[in-house]
């Protein structure tokens, strides 16, 4: 008695399940070619609400709902009729195992993250297919009008991911449904009569005849045709899918954060690891979150306060203890440590660099946890020509970036002009016009123009080249 309530209350649990599971609703988008989309694209943009705090994905409904076909295109049932789709079960389940998670903490509109919003609209009026120029539109309009969040360049990837679950969640909506009228051609070829009223209108669907045929052993390659072009128009669309999921995967969405733009143009963030600069990064988004501040806007006050007397400033106190000598840094994460940052490389590794590197999973989370590159958008190069005319001697210190090849100069002492210009050699070397000039650390200068050339050594990166 006891196992038969048992199995009751099981049984009621599982039907509460079915009952109650979500359900997911294929949605269909039309393709807009490059010239209407564009325009479509600024629309869109414009016609987004403001984002509000939090969000919440729907993958696992997705997920769910992708499962439960897989396993039921694998019944008995069915024969070899789905075999084509096991081939991309392993990679499916592997691509639902990657964690979402971060997509529930990002700016939401219309109820769901505005990331996967943007990502929708880009790929879904593009047939599923990644093309960066439409990305590129989509995330630059979007930038125009309201900058995008550190947070959601960082979730991008996983954003797209999102939707392409979504779209393949579809697909497997579909081959469910082709998997019912197997079910009904099985029972409509032994027994006409056992079709209900409701499915009168399949017995003249040139589809449902193919598959008719197949299951009452007709020749595949003549009467199946069809059946099988439905099948392989499915698996190519699965393949494509996958395909693109893999080239999301490989690409940086970092260059679409509009604060790089500043911020390239410093040395230090420009050469630091992208691990330094996404720790970097993270605090620029703290900061501008507490003054209610668009992020580039934030960046812009940062790049106004490093001209200030007031930048890389910072509180330090020192203690001496058994003949060794310990500071101790105090500083508030705010525009401060992040001036102090911009202005020293051992700041900015001090106060950004992680001491402990995550190790990576083998699954495809090693696909989708990604590593941003924060490739400069404008790379600048800091180049210094090292000019010095005190006491009316010229001391030239050259330091160029090794991407810098040669630069001319022309530069005023005393009235007079005077031509400089820095060439790449095999050595360091000095020339006043066409001569030579040896064991010389400085130039007298008067009141006639001169002309001048330093060669520095071509393997020399920045270091400083003197004469």
């Amino acid at each position: 008695m006891e196992y038969v309530v048992s199995a009751a209350i099981v049984a009621i649990f599982v039907i509460i399940f079915f009952l109650t599971r979500p359900k997911v609703r294929p949605i269909f988008y039309d393709f807009y070619d490059e010239l209407y989309f564009t325009t479509a694209a600024e629309e869109y943009v414009k016609g987004l609400p403001l984002p509000k705090e939090g969000s919440k994905n729907e993958i696992k409904k997705y997920a769910s709902s992708i499962k439960s076909v897989i396993r039921k295109l694998k019944m008995r049932r069915y024969g070899d009729f789905f075999e084509k789709f096991f081939d991309f079960e392993d990679e499916i389940k592997t691509l639902l195992k990657t964690d979402f998670t971060k997509l529930d903490s990002l700016p939401s509109v219309n109820g769901e993250p505005r990331a996967v919003s943007i990502a929708r609209f880009c790929l879904a009026h593009s047939d599923y297919v990644f093309d960066e120029s439409r990305v590129k539109c989509v995330l630059d309009a979007q930038n125009r009008l309201r900058t995008l969040s550190f947070c959601e360049i960082e979730a991008m990837r996983i954003a797209f991911i999102c939707v392409l679950i979504e779209k393949l969640s579809y697909v497997y909506k579909q081959l469910d449904t082709l998997a019912r009228v197997h079910t009904l051609a099985a029972k409509y070829v032994y027994n006409p009569v056992l079709l209900s009223g409701k499915y009168k209108k399949l017995a003249k669907s040139r589809l449902f005849l193919s598959i008719c045929a197949v299951n009452a052993g007709y020749r595949m390659e003549y009467f199946g045709k069809l059946h099988a072009d439905v099948i392989d128009s499915f698996a190519s669309l699965i393949k494509n899918i996958l395909a693109t999921v893999k080239l999301i995967s490989e690409y940086d969405f970092s260059r679409y954060y509009t604060p790089l733009e500043i911020l390239d143009k410093f040395e230090v963030f420009s050469e630091a690891s992208p691990a330094t600069k996404n720790a970097f990064l993270n605090l620029v988004r703290e900061a501008s979150d507490k003054e209610n501040l668009d992020e580039f806007m934030y960046v812009i006050r940062l790049e106004k306060y490093m001209r200030s007397a007031s930048a890389g400033h910072m509180n330090v106190n020192k203690l001496n203890l058994l003949s060794r000598s310990f500071f101790i840094i105090n500083q508030k994460r705010d525009i401060t440590m992040l001036a102090a940052a911009l202005s020293s490389r051992h700041f900015m590794n001090l106060y950004f660099t992680p001491n402990i590197r995550k190790k990576r999973g083998k699954s495809i989370a090693k696909m989708v946890e990604y590593e941003n590159t924060y490739e400069p958008i404008y790379k600048f190069y800091t180049v210094n020509f090292g000019i010095s005319t005190s006491g009316g001697k010229l001391r030239i210190s050259p330091n160029l970036p090794r991407q810098i090849e040669s630069a001319d100069v022309v530069f005023s002492a005393y009235g007079v002009e005077n031509s400089l210009h820095i060439r790449r050699g095999d050595e360091k070397a000095l020339y006043l016009g066409a001569t030579k000039i040896s064991g010389v650390e400085q130039i007298k200068l008067g009141d006639k123009p001169l002309d001048i050339t330093v060669k520095i050594p071509s393997d020399s990166d920045s270091a400083h080249n003197g004469i």
